[in-house]
Order: structure tokens, then sequence, then C-alpha cells
């Protein structure tokens, strides 16, 4: 029997040394970052180091300046973006009037998180690194840039950086003799504490029989509904769904559904461009919620009403409980980061689970930890029902489970049809989404969180979104209509596509526009061929479908068959850009935007070889290195998810 705590448990804080402060700071779009933020923090702390984690937009120059190390933790996004939340702080950078060596005083690193099928890979990290060196800052620790196209996700990189951190700041600070690091099996002291509201004991609040969607053998149908209460998001405004229909056949293998959404205009949107999108911020679902309570013996503090809550990312209402908590904001369904078990390891009561956790968590253990969480896509709630002696004190849920974030969609209907409802202050936003439903290697069916709540959005449901504006200035170039396009999408990456050829119709004549090129690919012509008719209503635009799952009886022909390694039987877009060559070569020897949207797996990668090959094989140059050259002083715009 464990003994009776306050709820926070017992933890080592560091000691106060002089000349130990670090600041680590974040960038970031899904997570990611911020995720490997706290994990240095953890380290930092455990060395005495004096730690603040915070979102690169919540310091200044100034701020920089006061801690003896800075460690940057930066996504790449978009076309080689820095993410949102460290946008101010990045112009801060940037201003001209800074003299060089205004930063001297600054010991930094930087671990960067990129996905090599990008061009402008990690391109972030190193604008900053460039950036902080021609102010004279000083780099202590070599920075460290992680992949997500490797096998082993960003550990390959993170892991093996983090250790060498560890070392060089016990080895170029290192501690007194009478005074040792944290060790791992002792706890730090929590960041954020939720308590209950002092004059809240008795205020559970009970509607109906209901404690705020809490499941009730006779409410079944609450389970399979998402909670309808709206958030105070920065940013955010309300829309109501007046449309959620299936365009896939009911026999296909994937649900993609077409959502329109009726999105309330303001001064800064009254239209919205090709690249944009629909931030949606989905919600757990009450069964779930209901099922962690249980878990954790929390039934008797769920429905009381909890002190304010402050803390990155996490927006509650007034009087909010910890059912509302786990509703709104804390993703328990994820697939769980290594900090997360980290965290059970203190809170398990049992010996033997305590040692798988801590096997689990262990860097040599990497593929043990892999094969238990991500290859089989094991969620949070069904780690904590294989190790059931964990019990997470509540006052630690916020320190325990990650933020729920809002999933990005890209718009998929031009400026016009945003405009064309009754109501001016509206706008009609289309998006295409392809919901995330699967069985894993444990034969368990899996379905996003996002997904689960976009199929149960009735029409007439209103949900919060944002709407993020595309920051790409290759699609504000003034001759973009004038010049040539090849476009590459497969499955529902076609959606940004179709928002740039609308608008591009809609501006232009057959006279003042430049010639358009599609490749799409897509499994069947009668299945997922999206926004078939709308392409064929688009007069000019050569469109050249790839269907992989339909029958390809013979090869296409080629102009030299001897040089292209034809895939026999296979029809992707990679092969029609080649069988295309010179089509292809003759439109980029014009100067040609490329665009390539969808899946950011293999097929970024492959549609850039078949490019440099269709230089090649449609004559526009010599040597495939020549090709190289050419891509990379191409307009390339790559939207892949």
């Amino acid at each position: 029997m464990r003994e009776p705590t306050d709820g926070i448990g017992r933890h080592a804080p560091p000691l106060s040394i002089p000349g130990r402060s670090m600041a680590i700071l974040y960038g970031t779009e899904t997570g990611n970052s911020e995720e490997i933020a706290k994990e240095l923090g953890d380290l930092a702390e455990r060395l005495h180091f004096r730690t603040i984690v915070d979102e690169m937009n919540n310091f200044t120059l100034k701020d920089l300046v006061r801690f003896d190390l800075v460690i940057f933790v930066l996504s790449t996004t978009g076309q080689g973006d820095m993410p949102a939340n460290s946008t101010e702080l990045w112009r801060n950078l940037l201003r001209k009037k800074l003299r060089p060596g205004c930063l001297a005083s600054v010991k930094f690193t930087i671990f960067g998180l990129g996905d090599s099928s990008y061009p402008k890979y990690n391109w972030a990290a190193r604008k900053l690194h460039r950036r902080l060196v021609q102010l004279g800052a000083f780099e202590f620790f070599s920075s460290g840039e992680g992949d997500e196209r490797h096998d082993d996700g960003i550990d390959s990189v993170y892991l093996p950086w983090n250790q060498g951190l560890r070392a060089a700041l016990l080895a170029d600070y290192p501690l007194p003799d009478s005074i040792q690091p944290i060790p791992e099996d002792v706890q730090l002291p929590p960041k954020v504490v939720l308590r209950l509201r002092p004059d809240g004991e008795e205020q559970a609040r009970v509607e109906n029989g209901l404690q705020n969607g809490r499941h009730d053998a006779n409410n079944d149908a609450l389970v399979d509904s998402p909670p309808p209460a709206l958030l105070p998001i920065p940013g955010s405004r309300v829309a109501r769904v007046s449309q959620n229909s299936r365009v896939t056949p009911q026999d296909h293998w994937q649900d993609v559904r077409e959502l329109v959404f009726s999105v309330a205009t303001s001064e800064d949107v009254t239209n919205v461009g090709p690249g944009s999108t629909l931030v949606i911020y989905p919600k757990n679902f009450p069964d779930d919620v209901q099922s962690l309570i249980d878990m954790m013996d929390w039934n008797q503090v769920a429905d009381q009403p909890l002190a304010p809550v402050i803390a990155n990312g996490i927006y509650t209402k007034e009087e909010s409980t910890l059912r509302d908590l786990l509703t709104h904001n804390l993703d328990i369904t994820a697939v769980p980061k290594r900090t997360f078990l980290k965290e059970l390891v203190y809170y398990a009561s049992d010996d033997l689970q305590k040692e798988r956790l801590v096997e689990l968590t262990q860097p040599g253990n990497t593929d043990d930890f892999y094969d238990y969480t991500f290859r089989p896509r094991r969620t949070i709630l069904e780690v904590l029902s294989d190790f059931p002696s964990v019990k997470i004190p509540f006052e630690r849920a916020i320190d325990c489970f990650p933020a729920i974030r809002g999933r990005e969609f890209s718009i998929a209907n031009g400026s016009r049809s945003q405009r064309a409802g009754k109501d001016p202050a509206k706008l009609n936003v289309h998006v295409l989404a392809a919901l995330v439903e699967y069985r894993t290697i444990i034969r368990k069916p899996r379905q996003g969180l996002c997904s689960r709540y976009l199929k149960s959005l009735k029409e007439g449901t209103l949900v919060q979104v944002k709407i993020k504006h595309q920051a790409n200035t290759l699609l504000e170039d003034d001759n973009l209509d004038e010049r040539p396009v090849i476009a590459i999408a497969t499955g529902t990456g076609i959606a940004p596509i179709k928002h740039l050829m609308e608008d591009r119709y809609d501006r232009t004549t057959a006279t003042s526009r430049g010639e358009a090129l599609l490749f799409f690919g897509c499994r069947n012509e009668h299945a997922d061929f999206h926004y078939r008719d709308f392409w064929a209503s688009l007069d000019g635009l050569e469109v050249i479908p790839a269907f992989s799952r339909d029958p390809v009886a013979v090869a296409p022909a080629v102009d030299d068959a001897q040089s292209l390694d034809y895939d026999r039987g296979k029809n992707y877009v990679q092969h029609q850009i080649r069988h295309h060559a010179r089509r292809v070569a003759d439109l980029i020897a014009k100067d040609a935007l490329i665009c390539v949207c969808g899946n950011s797996g293999r097929m970024p990668k492959s549609v850039r070889e078949a490019l440099l090959d269709a230089m090649v094989l449609g004559g526009l140059v010599e040597r495939k290195e020549d090709a190289e050259t050419v891509l990379q002083r191409l307009r390339f715009w790559q939207e892949t998810w």
C-alpha cells in the first residue's frame, strides 16, 4: 500500500548554484519539439541548472542574454519556414539595426527536427544557427539535426545527441564535489500542479443524471458523440458544419470525407489563398475519458471545479473540471512518447511493472520501445491498461499527458466559392479529409483522434477552428498566373492543388493563363479520383492520372526506353512523369512552378528523382547532375504530411 501524499508526491528539486542557468526554447507545430525541449529541461535540472522551458515567442533578445546557456529545439515547417510560435523572436533576430557581436554573451546549441523528403531539410534550424553566429553568439555544443524519415525517426540522431550534450555539460560545467546529479529514479518537482478550487469541494456538477458527459447505462448515445463545448483558444473562431459527406464508395478501403464549414469572416480573414489551412481542434469522447478516470481512481474529484490553470497550450473554460480538461485539452489516446513512460515509473506500485517501464525507456532499448509503442500504435489508454498498478495523482495530469493540438487540413476551394454563400459575413471553407482507420500488428482496430471526431460531426454542429494563411512567397508572385505549373498530387493532397487551380482560372482568361499539367495519383479510377468533374471543366488543363491498383496492360511508350528503368505493371505518379518526359522538360524550360502535395513517405523523393530523369529523357539537360542544378533554381512548392 502506498503512503498517502498531497498528490504531488516526493521529489527532489535542483540546487541553486551560481552560473548554472539555462533556457530551453522550442518552436513547434505538432508538439514534437516541445516534447524534446521538456526532456532536455529534465536533463538540465538533474544537473542542477536553473531551467526554464518555453516557446521561442515568449522570449526577447534581452531575455536570451540573461541565461548562461540557451538550447533551441526547432522544427521546420512549410517551405523551410519557422513554426508560428517562433516567428516573433526570429523577426527580432533579423532586425537590421542589431550590431554584430550584440549576442556575444549568449552560448547556444540547437536541435533541429526536419523531414529529408523536403528540399529545405531542417532549414529553420540552419537559418537560426547562421543568424546567431552572425550576431556573435557562441555554439557551446555541436547542433544536431533529426530526420523523421529515418527508420527510427528523430531518435536515431536525438538520443546520441542527448547523451553527448549531457557529457559536455558535466565536463564544461562540473558540479562541486559535494553535489551529485539527481538520479533518474528520483522524481523532479512538477511544472504544473492541478488544484481543486477551494470553494468547489461540494459543487460537483450534476445535470439530468449526467456528470458533464459521463457514461451512464441509460445514455449510451453520449459514448459516440463528441462534447459540444468550445474553448477560448486565442485566434480561433466558431464554425458551423454545413456538410460532412463521404466521397469514396462504401466498399472502398478508405473513408474520405469532404467537409464544408461556414466560418465567420473578420478584418484579417475575408478570403483565404492557396496553401492555407483550416486548423480543427478535436476532442476526446466521453467513454475514453471515463475509462481513464476509472483506471486512475479519479471519480471523486473528476467533476469538482478546478482552480484556474496556467500552462502553455492549455485553454480552459471558467469553472473547468478535471473531466473537462481530459475531454478538451489532454490527448489520452495518443501513442505515448518516451517521456510519458518515464513518468509512469514513479507511479507504478508493482515492482515487475516498474521494471518493465524502466526497460522500455532505456536509451539502448530503442527497438523494444518502438515495438511496444509506435509499431502497433498502442495508445496511452492501452498502456495504462497494461500497467494497472500505475495510479497518477490528478494533480500531475498536465505534467503527464500531452496536450491536444489542432490538426491542419488544406483548404480545397478557391476564393470565389468561399464567398458564394448567402451570408457575406461567412466563408464556406471546404476540406478533404482521409480518415485514419486501420489495424495494426496486434490486430486491434485503430482510429485517429481527429478522424473519429470528424466522422462524428453532424451538419449544424459548432466547432472551434483557426484559419492559417499560407506564408509561401512563391504563391504571391505577381506573375504566377502566367507561369506554367506542373502539379503532382496523391490522395487528399489534391486539395491544395484544386484551390490553386480554382483561383488561377477565376482570375485569368485562356490567353493570359500559363500552361498547366497535373499528375494525380490514387488507387482506383472509380473510387478516389477526387474532383474528377472539376478537372474536366477546366479548359486547357492537362490531367494525367496514375491509378495504382487498376490494371496496367503494358508499359506506356517513352522517348528513350533504354534509359528508363520502368517497373512493369506499376502505375504511380513518378512513372507518369517519366513517361511524359518531353512535356515535363518543356514546361521546366519555361520556368514552371513545381507543386508536390500528398503523403510524406517515399512519394516526395520518388517524384524528385522522376523530375530529374524527365529533364534528361526530355532533352533539357545531358546529365542528371545538371538536372539537379536546374531543379534547385526552380520555384518548388511542397505540402506533404
